[in-house]
């Protein structure tokens, strides 16, 4: 994992990682008939943190299919000052991975080689600073007169929209995904943020992990002075 430069090393980040079990069922959200945590010893699930030249590295079994989506692992990155990264990485010798997938998601996308202990490849991860976080207390980045919650972008989005916020002072925020139905979708956001201007970005994944359907959805802002919403479509 490195900055923006792609050679900084960033060391200390969290690394989040999580997958569908061989049923396409994630183990660690859904009651599943096979792979439960109690009654499995895979939970499908687990963090680490870089090392010191940003490198990390795990240990899974294959992740399954589930409806309309290839193989796939998901990832949520938080470095040590705060920015965060949500993202998937497939593997290019998935028979459901062509090239107008490799073309909608790139950089996403990673080959496979084999040696005695199984499958194994690099997902590289870089954490660009002036996309995920743009200005926190104590930097030179604009701290807003008062919280906002702007309209992602762009809108409609197919595969990733980013929502720009801020906050004039430190406060704890939550911004949450949610159907036109009311229902809770997702958090992007749900702690203690110092005052700043943020870019956040969603996916289109639920809490689950996995790709909600094609639909307007509402992204809420709540901290201790405001409440905000905006509406997106999302088009699969």
């Amino acid at each position: 994992m490195t900055a923006n430069d792609c050679d900084t090393p960033i060391q200390n980040a969290i690394v989040d990682v999580w997958h569908a079990n061989d049923s396409g069922c994630y183990t660690i959200f859904q009651e599943c008939d096979t792979g439960n945590p109690e009654e499995d010893p895979y939970n499908l699930r687990g963090q680490m943190l870089t090392g010191e030249n940003g490198g990390y590295a795990f240990e899974s079994i294959w992740p399954g299919y589930y409806t309309g989506r290839p193989r796939h692992f998901h990832y949520k990155i938080t470095t040590p000052d705060e920015l965060e990264l949500v993202t998937q990485c497939y593997f290019e010798d998935d028979p459901q991975v062509d090239q107008q997938w490799i073309d909608s998601h790139p950089g996403l996308v990673i080959p496979l080689e084999e040696d005695i202990n199984g499958l194994y490849g690099i997902f590289d991860i870089v954490m660009d600073e002036m996309e995920v976080q743009v200005g926190t207390l104590g930097e030179s980045g604009p701290i807003p007169e008062s919280p906002f919650l702007n309209q992602g972008y762009p809108n409609p989005f197919n595969n990733s929209t980013q929502i720009k916020y801020g906050i004039s002072k430190p406060e704890h925020v939550s911004i949450s995904i949610y159907n036109v139905s009311g229902k809770w979708i997702t958090n992007l956001v749900n702690g203690h943020k110092a005052s700043g201007t943020y870019l956040l970005e969603w996916s289109g994944t639920g809490a689950d992990g996995k790709i909600v359907p094609s639909g307007p959805y509402l992204v809420v802002m709540k901290s201790a002075g405001f409440t905000g919403s905006k509406k997106m479509l999302f088009l699969k």
